[in-house]
C-alpha cells in the first residue's frame, strides 16, 4: 500500500489523514472526505481506499464502546444495513473497474455535494425516516459512497438525525452500523483483489497518523469556535472537490 516506501505517497498519506482526523475530532465526522483526495493526489483512489479499514475498525468500536449503554436492537434497521451491504458492493466494483479519472469524478462529486448539504443544513422529514424504503435508499447511497470512499457518514447521519434518536443512542447505532458496513468493505475489497496483506501495514500506520489527528481535534474544539473550524474545513473539502472533478474531466 506505501508503494515501496514512495516519500511522496507517505506524505500525502500522512498529511490526508492527519488532516482527516482532525476535522473528526472537531465535528464528529469527515475523515475519509477530507483523507482519501488527497491521498488520490499521489495514487489511485482505488488503491487510497483500502487505508480507510484500520481507522474504520478502531474508531467505530470505540465508539460502541463508549456509548454501550444505549444500546438498542437492529431490528428496525435492517433495510438500511441491506441498503448499505449492496451499495459497497456496488462502489467496490465501480472503484475497481472504470477508468480513474472516472472514479476521481465520482469521488469529487460526492465530496462537492456532502459539502452543499452540509452548507444548506438539508435534513429529511421525520415522516420519511420510519419508510422501510427510504431507509434502503439511504443505505443504499451511503453504502455506494463507502464503497467509493471509503467512508459511511453523510446520508446516514441524515437519515438517523431524522429518526431523532436521543444522543447516545444516535452515536451507537451509527458507530455499529458503520462498523458492519467496514466488514462488507473490507470482504469486497478482499473479492475484487484490492486488499492484500502486504496493504495492511499501510492502513494500521495511518490509524496512527488519524489517531493524532483525531486528539489534537477534540482539544481544538474545546478551544475554537466549531463554527468557523467546520465551515473552514468544509470550504476546503468543496476546492478539493471541485479540484478532483476538474482533474478528470481534463
Amino acid at each position: 500500500m506505501l508503494e515501496n516506501l514512495d516519500p511522496f505517497v507517505i506524505a500525502m498519506a500522512t498529511i490526508g489523514f492527519f488532516l482527516g482526523g482532525l476535522l473528526k475530532g472537531v465535528v464528529g465526522m469527515g475523515l475519509p472526505l477530507v483523507a482519501i483526495p488527497i491521498v488520490a493526489i499521489a495514487m489511485p483512489v482505488a488503491k487510497a481506499i483500502p487505508l480507510m479499514l484500520a481507522p474504520g475498525y478502531i474508531m467505530n468500536l470505540i465508539q460502541v464502546r463508549q456509548t454501550w449503554h444505549a444500546r438498542t436492537s437492529l431490528l428496525p434497521w435492517w433495510p438500511a444495513l441491506i441498503g448499505i451491504s449492496l451499495g459497497i458492493v456496488g462502489g467496490v466494483q465501480i472503484a475497481t473497474s472504470l477508468p480513474e479519472n472516472w472514479v476521481r469524478g465520482v469521488l469529487g462529486t460526492l465530496v462537492v455535494v456532502f459539502v452543499l448539504m452540509g452548507f444548506a443544513k438539508i435534513e429529511l422529514p421525520h415522516r420519511f425516516a420510519t419508510n422501510r424504503f427510504v431507509g434502503f435508499g439511504m443505505g443504499g447511497v451511503t453504502g455506494l459512497s463507502g464503497g467509493l470512499t471509503g467512508g459511511f457518514g453523510a446520508t446516514l447521519a441524515m437519515y438517523l438525525l431524522a429518526c431523532r434518536l436521543d444522543k447516545d443512542r444516535f452515536v451507537w447505532i451509527i458507530g455499529v452500523i458503520m462498523f458492519i458496513g467496514v466488514i462488507v468493505l473490507t470482504a469486497s475489497l478482499i473479492h475484487a483483489g484490492s486488499f492484500k496483506a502486504d496493504q495492511l501495514a499501510g492502513t494500521v500506520a495511518v490509524l496512527i497518523t488519524s489517531w493524532i489527528g483525531l486528539t489534537l481535534g477534540a482539544y481544538v474544539r474545546k478551544k475554537v469556535s466549531q463554527r468557523v473550524f467546520r465551515n473552514t474545513a468544509m470550504s476546503a473539502l468543496l476546492i478539493m472537490g471541485i479540484s478532483l472533478v476538474i482533474s478528470a474531466v481534463r
